[in-house]
C-alpha cells in the first residue's frame, strides 16, 4: 500500500509538472508575439509621426517662403489659353462617340472623337459635322455664352472656326478640338486641309 501511494504521488507530480512546463512556455509564445506586435505597431506610429512631421515642415516651408518651385515653361503665346486649365468637367452633348470635357478654371473646353468601327470593319474616317446651339453651349461652360465669342482652335492654338450669332459649326476629326470663349478673335484662321 505504501508503494502504490508513493507511484500514484510520483504520477500526480510528474503530471503537475508537465502541466507547468507546458503553461510556462505558453505565456513566453505568448508574450514574445505581443513583444512583435507591440514592435510593429511602434514602427507604423513612428512611420506616421515621420509622414505628418513632413507634412508640417513642407507647410512651413510653403508658409515662408523656402520652396523654390521650378520656372514655368518657355511656350509660345499661341498656347497660353491652356495655362491652369485642367478638364474636370465632362459633358455629355448627345453626339455618339463625340467626348467633351470642360475646365473648371478656365473658358475652355476640348472635344474629341472616338473611333468608330464601321459594317465593314474599318474605322469611320469622314469628319463629322458638329453645330453648338447657345443651349449646348451653356451646359459646357457653365453660364450663358454668345456663340460669337467661341473660337474652334486646334492643338497648336490657332483657330478653326469661329462662332456665328446663333450657333458654333466646326468639322471635328479625330484630333482635338478646343472651345475657347474670347470678346474677339486674336489668333489667325488656319488654313484647312482635305
Amino acid at each position: 500500500m505504501p508503494e502504490l501511494f508513493k507511484n500514484w504521488l510520483h504520477l500526480v507530480l510528474v503530471m503537475l509538472l508537465a502541466t507547468l512546463c507546458t503553461i510556462a512556455c505558453a505565456q513566453e509564445r505568448e508574450e514574445d508575439e505581443e513583444g512583435e506586435t507591440a514592435q510593429i505597431e511602434k514602427k507604423d506610429a513612428d512611420a506616421a509621426k515621420r509622414v505628418r512631421k513632413g507634412e508640417r515642415k513642407s507647410r512651413q516651408e510653403k508658409k515662408s517662403g523656402k520652396t523654390q518651385l521650378p520656372p514655368p515653361p518657355a511656350t509660345s503665346a499661341e498656347f497660353e489659353f491652356f495655362d491652369g486649365a485642367i478638364f474636370s468637367r465632362k459633358i455629355n452633348l448627345g453626339l455618339k462617340n463625340v467626348l467633351c470635357f470642360a475646365s473648371e478654371r478656365r473658358p475652355l473646353a476640348m472635344l474629341w472623337r472616338e473611333t468608330e468601327q464601321t459594317n465593314a470593319g474599318r474605322e469611320g474616317g469622314a469628319n463629322l459635322a458638329v453645330k453648338l446651339s447657345p443651349r449646348e453651349l451653356q451646359l459646357i461652360f457653365g453660364r450663358p455664352v454668345e456663340a460669337a465669342q467661341i473660337s474652334v482652335l486646334n492643338e497648336n492654338g490657332q483657330m478653326l472656326a469661329r462662332g456665328t450669332a446663333m450657333q458654333v459649326t466646326f468639322a471635328l476629326e479625330r484630333r482635338s478640338v478646343y472651345l475657347f470663349v474670347e470678346i474677339t478673335p486674336s489668333r489667325p484662321r488656319a488654313a484647312i486641309t482635305k
